[in-house]
């Protein structure tokens, strides 16, 4: 389900990773593009680690403990 209009923008609060590859690295910039419904929520999030003009990488079922404000 969609937030907002606008995406809210969020960094990893941990290397995030699918064992045994690391996918994305501690403090970098994303955008949560939606969140669940349901207790507890999860979000999707798509983020940068090559930053704005690189690749995309988009992250499902991520928790509040993988994500703080940017």
């Amino acid at each position: 389900m969609p937030l907002t209009d606008r995406p809210i923008p969020v960094a990893a609060s941990r290397d995030l990773s699918q064992h045994p590859t690391l996918i994305i690295r501690r403090g970098t910039p994303g955008e949560i593009t939606s969140a669940t419904s349901t207790r507890p929520t999860y979000y999707t999030v798509t983020f940068w680690p090559f930053g704005l003009h690189g690749a995309q990488v988009t992250i499902p079922n991520l928790s509040r403990t993988d994500l703080k404000a940017a």
